[in-house]
């Protein structure tokens, strides 16, 4: 999803440089609700990496892909299965990192990222530059849907939660434990909340639902339970509603930078090298390495103020 997200001032440079192309993203299966009717794209394609890795998968992508007859392609993130899907599709211009099988690109760049230490979205307009797409400024937006604000307005409702009360939203959840802020702090931190006098709720995937399920007992019950009732296309919108993120370095971080609403993101010290890249995105972000139950809430309190 990080991924996904950080790829967007890209596309919007291709976009606002190529206003008559079609413009597609191929993305992992599951991200799909996250760009409907997105205004920079417009198409869709997914892929499923339980279709196999093998040559076999390659062959097939490479014929799907040359149905399309596109005359660019921009690989962002450097695999060896779709540099050799879009040489096998013929597409005339090839663009990515000169690693992983990179000669059968045709305009390639060195990956660099190891030593440069700048922001992931940065190295994404690096690449789309080859084809000459330009942007004064990078943009990462998700658009306000009318269908899916009204059904955030009714999950939140449904959890008492009233409209334009701007709750602070708590994802304690993370793809990877080492980066994890104590899960007790985030217990401790829900109940010193309370000092806001604003609803608290708590989101994250399907998969941290039993997780969860065993968080409940440390949490104050009037903390509304959003885990695994949050699906992807609302998201965005429940997350434009609340007047700030708290969370591990995820998925939502990037959501919530999308739609405007500040983040605090929490994280082990030695995780502040990788999050200089993977930062959110705009003004109004904390990061707060290996921080106190107290310095969170402090900072919490100077980003409602």
């Amino acid at each position: 999803m990080g991924d996904l997200l950080m790829s967007l001032p890209a596309v919007h440079a291709v976009r606002q440089s190529f206003p008559n192309a079609q413009v597609s993203l191929l993305i992992l299966k599951g991200l799909e609700p996250l760009l409907e009717k997105h205004p920079d794209t417009d198409q869709l394609l997914s892929w499923n990496p339980d279709e196999g890795q093998g040559w076999g998968s390659i062959l097939r992508w490479g014929r799907r892909l040359r149905a399309h007859r596109f005359d660019a392609a921009v690989v962002l993130n450097p695999t060896k299965f779709f540099h050799a899907a879009i040489f096998l599709a013929g597409i005339p211009v090839r663009t990515g990192y000169r690693r992983k099988w990179g000669f059968l690109l045709n305009r390639s760049i060195p990956d660099t990222k190891a030593v440069r230490h700048r922001h992931e979205s940065e190295y994404n307009m690096e690449l789309v530059q080859q084809i000459g797409a330009r942007a004064p400024k990078p943009v990462m937006e998700l658009p306000d849907r009318p269908e899916t604000n009204r059904q955030a307005q009714q999950l939140l409702a449904s959890h008492h939660i009233p409209e334009l009360s701007h709750p602070i939203a708590i994802h304690p959840w993370t793809s990877n434990p080492v980066k994890s802020w104590p899960a007790d702090s985030f217990q401790r931190l829900a109940d010193r909340l309370r000092v806001t006098g604003r609803p608290v709720l708590m989101i994250g995937g399907p998969e941290f639902r039993a997780s969860m399920e065993g968080w409940k007992v440390s949490l104050p019950q009037d903390i509304a339970d959003l885990v695994g009732h949050t699906p992807l296309q609302i998201l965005p919108a429940v997350l434009r509603r609340c007047a700030v993120l708290i969370s591990n370095d995820s998925g939502p971080v990037h959501i919530a930078a999308a739609v405007g609403t500040p983040t605090i993101v929490v994280a082990p010290q030695e995780h502040g090298e990788i999050l200089n890249r993977w930062r959110p995105m705009g003004p109004n972000h904390r990061i707060l390495l290996s921080p106190t139950v107290e310095d969170v809430l402090q900072a919490v309190q100077e980003q409602l103020a």
